[in-house]
């Protein structure tokens, strides 16, 4: 036991010592956590609950633009699928990146523990099972919203080079190169991911290398916020084609009044917006690393 123990720290640090809760959930029952690691635990149960959110209100919104297809002659309906794959990719990546904090796996977590004092011993057998199904959610997750995202981008190729509906310019928005750049970045991130850390080039389920993981970690969270960015930047393009104004005869003084105006696909693309800024606020916050005063 004090051999996988010593195995398990040389994995993911401090993880594997004894002092740790099962999950953040139980730590918060126990108030075992401080006010900010439990404002932290609340943050990702509601992205994760918002994720599922995300989801009907896109496909909501691409219902009522006219539904999807992959027929060519279709090419708006072919185009819709591109945010519903988006959006499901995100989700699924929310997922993926929350799981250790979910999981209660995390070097944080535990560090926050053994400086609280407040920590239950448990085998670390029970650790090490946690974590790798905690690791293996973590790449499945990530696998299928690459897979997700690339389908996505077919979508968009697809729409714009239909030779029954007309041919579109590609690659000519910011939203087209931010989503470029994105995926370029959770491309690498995603192969250093599965190379380096799910043991294809040590043959360990992560080197030896610290400074690698942390840089991965720290770009993984900032990936999300670009992601996150990039879907904003993409509804705002998307709403623009759809024409969200409504026409005035006098000075909009109380936009409230008018908000019967605003047409049906933009209310639940405005509604889109706002529960993946949420997701991404809380997601942020859920993943920060506050030092200890």
């Amino acid at each position: 036991m004090a051999e996988e123990s010593k195995n398990l720290k040389a994995d993911y640090g401090t993880e594997a010592e004894e002092g740790f809760t099962s999950s953040p959930a139980d730590a918060v029952e126990g108030g075992a956590l401080p006010l900010l690691q439990r404002a932290q635990s609340l943050s990702i149960i509601a992205s994760l609950l918002l994720s599922p959110v995300a989801i009907v209100l896109v496909s909501l919104w691409a219902s009522s633009l006219g539904g999807v297809s992959w027929s060519e002659g279709e090419a708006k309906r072919v185009f819709n699928w591109h945010p519903v794959l988006m959006v499901s990719a995100y989700a699924v990546m929310n997922v993926g990146a929350l799981i250790f904090r979910l999981s209660g796996t995390s070097a944080y977590q535990n560090s926050m523990r053994d400086r609280a004092a407040t920590a239950s011993p448990i085998a670390a057998s029970s650790i090490s099972n946690k974590r790798g199904t905690a690791k293996l959610t973590h790449a499945s997750s990530w696998s299928l919203s690459f897979v997700l995202g690339i389908v996505a981008i077919v979508a968009v190729f697809k729409s714009h080079n239909d030779p029954i509906s007309g041919y579109i310019a590609n690659l000519y928005s910011l939203h087209s190169w931010a989503g470029i750049l994105v995926l370029c970045l959770y491309t690498l991130q995603f192969l250093v991911g599965i190379l380096a850390f799910g043991g294809l080039l040590s043959g360990r389920s992560r080197i030896s290398n610290p400074l690698l993981m942390e840089v991965h970690k720290f770009t993984g969270t900032y990936i999300h916020i670009l992601v996150t960015a990039t879907i904003l930047l993409g509804i705002q393009e998307k709403e623009g084609f759809v024409s969200c104004s409504y026409a005035v005869d006098s000075a909009d003084t109380v936009p409230l009044v008018n908000y019967g105006k605003i047409p049906y696909p933009c209310k639940i693309s405005h509604g889109l917006g706002l529960v993946v800024l949420a997701m991404g606020v809380c997601t942020s916050f859920g993943l920060a690393r506050f030092p200890v005063l």
